[in-house]
């Protein structure tokens, strides 16, 4: 007898109405509607039921439900639905959670009423959190990667998972995987930063933790892994051309695919806008049939970005409508169409016929797209409810998770002892002088649910300051406009507010913002938006020049998801934070960093420039950058370095950030100098709090071989670990390294060599702050 599985025998009870159940198929009910039927038991029997229309549709999506203030166009909606209903979302992003969830379960249950039942599937963007008000807004992937702290980072996710189950959100467009090299891309915001591995940890945390099973082994959210392949783009421009010859794709930015594909199995990956090599990633059969497929294994739904196959035919010109860039990308690989908020281009292979290639290719999409949603219990499970939702959205748990990470997020860049604050003798409150534009608002990410006009959520800097030392001592003036370079009135009052003040916290940068937001006009980051120029925009750098020049102490604060140079003027600053997007808790957050109430332990995912067009400034750049690897990488003046006056390593480069306290590394110890081959290679350090407060250090490994097939990076991280330490407190931090970890891609094929390899430990990537040790693989 064919026992019932887990599933089923759970769904009894929140299907009372079921008395009993048998075997598959023999309970009264079409297979594909059977509980006790496996996954793919009920995906083959629903298939077969589906008309070449149906499958069609199901491709494709609706995904701009509601306008603004919950606006929900039917007639449009209907004409939309009978051509393309594989998947819905929310559309605007600040509408109310609440209001929206009521009308999307109406649709929902509709649809599921109608013809076969095939339910939608909800997709969203979550980036800071749900797409939609009223939820958490968490710091960005760019600063939540600063913490260095995976673990915490696992945290925040859960509650965002909870967040979007609670609004009905079964599938989410994340985790952007671009390992951003070019600081001038108005996306690094969206990612981890500048590193192949620790794109690959963050991403793997981020896709385990979304695709956990609940109760009745159903998938909770199902995860997408994007944009296949990219980050390494054309001046910086969004959606920009890339070259790439394979070893480059492999070793730069394919490495957190891989992990994520071989250890997590998402459900889908996102195809990028742009072209590689001169074809467009949409119809690169090569990229997502031979490697993506073939060679790395993937098995989940490969997805376009929204409207990339109509620009197969408006932009690429490599297909002359939309119904041949649709037959060029799916027989690419394409198997779902973001939906472009217009007519979709696979909707019009319904009048395809006698093409039995597209016909299995078809076939094929949409089996899988039908089979995820009976993997995440789109079929079964109940819709969500208000009254659910009314507990989990903005629950005490997940924000405190919000507020944690943001804590240890943000980057101590610069402090000449200025920070703590201290209380004057007197033991009277502070007065300080806030100034510059960013200090009365949060600034959100262009893809958060927040609006800068919205005071419900969070705190500004200002709001911060002002609960802490009391409104009557904060001196707030702008100074200037976030953009505007003719008014300098401002400038004047701000820098007698510092003088009268004695204290500045100058907090300026780059505004990332939905285009809904009332500031949108002063946006400079984020999505379209490529920094052609480093610096601070409109005024604000003469603001802080300013300042700086009436020799009152100042702190600045940098926001934005992207880098900044910071020039020598900037550097007079005595103490200079960057919160990267910190989310709803960013003021207070800040706020406890100057006081003290908490030690700064963020790290640079990304290093900072020291002027517009220095580029190379990864940390981890070729020795060919540098004039063939003849010279170090502190070097001054090298012939092939462009900038003759300043070294190739910046001084605030990646995996560098202060702390108020002092760490001691010792006893770098390597378990053998000589290891035979296929060996796990062990190192260890003690790492000793040497200061007088409780501290946070990130020990980070990095590695370089002698010799090599290829030209490889002078140095690659392969491990890190955040500890806590006690003053006087010390601990031993173990890394053990697979051999095979340590190898390279050349032609697409793994390469692992013997020879002699150097391992760095230490605080940053700086060479000034590792030690080193070499050991031979024989």
């Amino acid at each position: 007898m064919k026992l019932l599985s887990p599933v089923a025998v759970s769904l009894l009870a929140v299907f009372p109405h079921v008395s009993s159940v048998k075997a598959c198929g023999n309970n009264g009910v079409d297979i594909y509607k059977d509980i006790t039927c496996s996954s793919t038991q009920r995906t083959e029997d629903l298939l077969s039921r589906m008309s070449w229309t149906d499958k069609v549709k199901q491709l494709g999506g609706i995904r701009q439900i509601l306008g603004e203030d919950v606006s929900f166009n039917k007639t449009k909606f209907e004409i939309f639905n009978e051509a393309q209903n594989g998947n819905i979302g929310y559309g605007n992003q600040f509408n109310p959670a609440l209001p929206a969830l009521t009308l999307v379960n109406e649709l929902r249950e509709n649809q599921s009423a109608s013809g076969l039942g095939i339910p939608y599937v909800l997709v969203s963007d979550s980036i800071n959190g749900i797409y939609l008000f009223n939820g958490t807004l968490f710091p960005s992937t760019l600063a939540m990667a600063s913490s260095f702290n995976v673990p915490l980072y696992g945290s925040a996710i859960t509650s965002i998972r909870e967040e979007c189950r609670a609004i009905g959100i079964n599938w989410v467009l994340s985790p952007e995987l671009d390992v951003v090299t070019d600081p001038r891309y108005g996306r690094v915001g969206e990612t981890y930063g500048e590193d192949p591995y620790l794109n690959g940890e963050f991403g793997l945390k981020y896709v385990q933790t979304m695709q956990e099973k609940d109760e009745n082994g159903f998938m909770k959210v199902a995860a997408t892994i994007k944009h296949f392949v990219y980050g390494w783009e054309t001046g910086g421009v969004n959606t920009a051309h890339q070259y790439g010859g394979l070893n480059h794709i492999y070793n730069d930015m394919l490495p957190p695919y891989i992990k994520i594909i071989n250890e997590a199995n998402p459900a889908s990956l996102m195809a990028s806008y742009a072209s590689v090599d001169r074809v467009p990633m949409s119809a690169n059969k090569f990229m997502l049939q031979r490697v993506l497929r073939d060679d790395l294994g993937f098995e989940g739904i490969i997805m376009s970005d929204a409207g990339a196959l109509v620009d197969l035919s408006t932009e690429f010109k490599i297909a002359s409508t939309s119904q041949d860039a649709a037959i060029l990308a799916v027989k690419a690989g394409m198997q779902m169409e973001l939906s472009p908020g217009v007519s979709s281009a696979t909707q019009t292979l319904v009048n395809v016929t006698g093409d039995s290639e597209l016909t299995a290719l078809v076939s094929n999409a949409t089996r899988q797209i039908i089979e995820l949603k009976f993997n995440l219990g789109l079929f079964d499970l109940p819709l969500p409810s208000i009254s659910n939702a009314l507990k989990i959205l903005r629950a005490p748990a997940h924000l405190e998770a919000a507020r944690n990470i943001s804590r240890e997020s943000i980057v101590l860049l610069q402090n000449d002892g200025t920070l703590p604050l201290k209380q004057n003798k007197t033991k009277t409150s502070l007065k300080v002088a806030v100034l510059g534009p960013y200090a009365s608002i949060i600034d959100p990410g262009s893809y958060a649910a927040h609006s800068t006009s919205d005071k419900t959520h969070g705190n500004s800097l200002l709001q911060s300051l002002q609960t802490k030392f009391g409104s009557e001592n904060i001196l707030h003036e702008p100074g200037v406009d976030f953009l505007d370079r003719t008014n300098t009135t401002g400038i004047s009052q701000a820098v007698s507010a510092a003088k009268s003040a004695g204290l500045a916290i100058v907090n300026i940068g780059s505004l990332s913002v939905y285009s809904s937001d009332p500031l949108d006009d002063k946006r400079t980051d984020g999505e379209m938006y490529t920094h052609a120029d480093l610096g601070f925009p409109g005024l604000q750098q003469e603001l802080l020049d300013a300042v700086l020049d009436s020799g009152v102490p100042t702190i600045l604060v940098l926001s934005g998801g992207q880098a900044f140079v910071l020039n020598n003027s900037t550097l007079r600053a005595n103490a200079i934070l960057h919160t990267f997007l910190a989310g709803e808790y960013t003021g207070d957050s800040v706020v406890e960093i100057l006081i003290g109430k908490v030690n700064p332990s963020g790290k640079l995912p990304i290093s900072l420039p020291q002027a517009n067009g220095a580029f190379p400034v990864a940390y981890n750049w070729l020795p060919s950058d540098n004039h063939g690897g003849n010279f170090g990488d502190e070097i001054y003046g090298s012939s092939a370095w462009q900038f003759p006056a300043i070294p190739i390593t910046p001084p605030m480069a990646f995996g560098f950030g202060l702390s108020y306290t002092g760490f001691n590394m010792t006893e770098f110890q390597a378990e053998e100098s000589e290891i035979k081959s296929e060996k796990a290679f062990k190192v260890s350090i003690d790492v000793t709090n040497v200061g007088d407060v409780t501290g946070k250090e990130v020990v980070q490994l990095y590695f370089s071989q002698e010799w090599s097939t290829i030209e490889l990076p002078l140095k690659r991280l392969i491990r890190f670990e955040k500890v806590e330490l006690r003053p006087g407190q010390t601990k031993t931090v173990t890394f053990v390294i697979p051999q095979k970890e340590m190898g390279y891609y050349v032609n697409m094929e793994w390469m692992m060599e013997k020879g002699d390899y150097t391992f760095y430990i230490g605080s940053s990537s700086k060479s000034v702050d590792l030690q080193e040790r070499t050991v031979t693989i024989t």
